[in-house]
């Protein structure tokens, strides 16, 4: 880990600038006020001291996110324009009664049950002990977001809630000659789920990166099933370098290992707070 002091200059997207608004440093968290002269980092999108201090007494606000919040404004988006385009077409009485009477398409209820698993997740997360939390992180330059990113002794775990129904497993569906491993979840294939966390842990290490954080802890990607199905026999725990949890087995995978203590873990916390804001 460095110690806050920064003597060197800014990378090539770098400029400097001032402040807007009053927030935190993305390199050593200190609290740069409207109108200090400063560093932005068109990259990561984040704030910077020209010279970090040497010893910063003030620790700035961190806005941990809401679980879920950007899935429920998601979901509340598409049901608002549902009703408004029934009672365009119907009238509102009628339009009314068949938005009451009908149930929503599933691909506006989908929106709703990733919130609550987002919801369900978050409340797991808090009962953990020396675990900071992260929730519903904007990544810039994406439409995407990170429902949790977790630091704690074990390092970083960039997490996806998943509240689906059905047993986990893998399969093998390459038949007699060949092996190709699928992630299912009852009778669909979800291995894209797994295979496509990967730009997630990019964003996530690219902030650590880029705020001199050294050395880099691992930075683990999980799909965590609320309230999943797991076989009796050998569960599975990992597909594709993705960790396969449940939101009870996590508090285990927290604590395999020792590898930040405390200061590195709220460090850390800020500077990827920082670069992934709540979205």
């Amino acid at each position: 880990m460095t110690n806050g002091h920064d003597e060197s200059p800014r990378g090539p997207t770098a400029a400097a600038w001032r402040v807007k608004f009053d927030g935190p440093c993305a390199r050593c968290g200190a609290t740069l006020v409207k109108g200090t002269v400063a560093v932005w980092d068109h990259a990561t999108r984040s704030m910077q001291c020209v010279v970090c201090p040497p010893d910063v007494h003030v620790v700035p606000t961190i806005e941990s996110g809401v679980a879920g919040a950007s899935a429920r404004r998601e979901h509340d988006r598409r049901s608002d324009k549902r009703s408004a385009e029934l009672r365009d077409r119907w009238g509102d009485r009628v339009g009314g009664w068949i938005d009451r009477l009908t149930v929503e398409p599933q691909s506006t209820r989908a929106w709703a049950v990733g919130a609550v698993g987002e919801e369900r997740l978050a409340e797991a997360l808090s009962s953990v002990e020396g675990l900071e939390v992260l929730h519903d992180r904007r990544v810039p330059g994406t439409k995407g977001n990170i429902d949790h990113i977790a630091i704690g002794p074990a390092g970083v775990f960039v997490i996806d809630a998943k509240f689906w129904e059905g047993t986990i497993q893998i399969r093998d569906v390459g038949g007699w000659f060949r092996t190709d491993r699928r992630l299912y979840v009852g009778r669909r294939d979800r291995s894209d789920s797994a295979r496509k966390m990967g730009w997630q842990v990019e964003a996530v290490s690219t902030a650590l990166t880029r705020a001199d954080i050294e050395p880099i802890p691992p930075v683990t990607p999980v799909l965590c099933f609320i309230d999943g199905s797991w076989p009796w026999f050998r569960p599975p725990g990992e597909f594709e370098g993705v960790r396969l949890e449940s939101e009870r087995s996590l508090a285990k995978l927290f604590a395999a290992s020792q590898v930040l203590d405390v200061d590195s873990i709220l460090r850390i916390k800020r500077v990827v707070a920082a670069a992934l804001p709540a979205k």
